[in-house]
């Protein structure tokens, strides 16, 4: 079964996100934004046991999104994003996008 990691368990409902995998939280209490490095160490180990069909779900702030995708692509050479899309028609959803880097 594939992977989703989500940055950070901020209390929003990801449920919807099941369909793609098994939900992985990498973080959990606030992390400080400036603190790369501890960003770093924290993802690193559970990304480590990450495959290249898992996904990252793009959620909280930007620079934790920056941290856990460059570590997924130095190890895959490729990114899996689970974006969230707002759609009135087709009801919301999460999209996936890939990007093959190598």
């Amino acid at each position: 079964m594939n992977k989703v990691f989500i940055l950070n368990d901020s209390g929003h409902d990801f449920s919807p996100a099941k369909e793609f995998g098994e939900l992985i939280v990498l973080s959990e209490n606030t992390v400080q934004k400036y603190n790369l490095t501890e960003m770093l160490r924290l993802f690193s180990p559970i990304i480590e046991d990450s495959t290249p069909e898992d996904f990252i779900l793009q959620s909280g702030p930007a620079i934790m999104n920056s941290v856990a995708c460059a570590a997924f692509a130095a190890k895959h050479g490729m990114l899996n994003l689970l974006i969230w899309k707002a759609d009135k028609r087709n009801g919301d959803h999460y999209v996936h996008r890939r990007l093959v880097l190598r």
